[in-house]
């Protein structure tokens, strides 16, 4: 009998071990579970107004997330994600949805603003170089650089550009010096005042 009861006992300790280990693991099962029921995991989320239309939309887009939102005819609006190497943008877009101006941080963590006309062309670029000074550029239809507006640690200055991109003239004002304004013909520089 006393062996009997050494085997009850300890099968009754095993029992309860074996119990107490199972309401624990349902326990915290039970507890994850209820945290995953917070948590929504999807590829996409859209949010649609009272007629159905998608008005909001959460996406990837090659692996990048994307922000769209549309108005009412469709069209997207405003767009914000990130790019190829994971620097922000936004883009907001005209009632036909072209990229009429782009906010961005480069991939080295410079300011960008851009100009697009309705074909998509930038068109005007505000940015910040690398020493953080900016500058201002304006192109033609084509994507040449025509005015170029820029302050740098030795001063400011203005160029102008023909039709095909050859710089035609230069006006820079250097910090504590004069002014000198440049011409450009023929691959020769002539300066009309210094």
């Amino acid at each position: 009998m006393k062996i009997r009861n050494a085997k009850f006992l300890a099968f009754s300790a095993l029992a309860g071990f074996l119990g107490a280990a199972l309401f624990w693991a349902m326990a915290s099962a039970s507890q994850a579970r209820a945290q995953d029921d917070r948590i929504l995991a999807t590829g996409e989320l859209r949010l649609t107004d009272d007629a159905g239309k998608t008005r909001l939309l959460l996406t990837l887009v090659r692996s990048k997330p994307r922000l769209f939102m549309l108005d009412s005819q469709g069209e997207y609006r405003l767009e914000m994600g990130l790019g190829e190497n994971g620097e922000p943008h936004v883009w907001l877009r005209d009632a036909d949805g072209a990229a009429k101006v782009q906010v961005a941080l480069t991939a080295k963590g410079l300011p960008s603003f851009t100009l697009a006309d309705q074909k998509g062309r930038e068109r005007a670029v505000v940015a910040l170089s690398q020493a953080g000074e900016p500058t201002f550029i304006m192109r033609d239809p084509d994507g040449r650089d025509r005015v170029a507006l820029w302050r740098d640690k030795n001063g400011e200055g203005l160029a102008l550009a023909d039709g095909k991109g050859q710089a035609r003239a230069a006006l820079s004002v250097p910090d504590g010096g004069a002014p000198s304004l440049t011409f450009f013909k023929d691959g020769a520089a002539y300066q009309a005042f210094k």
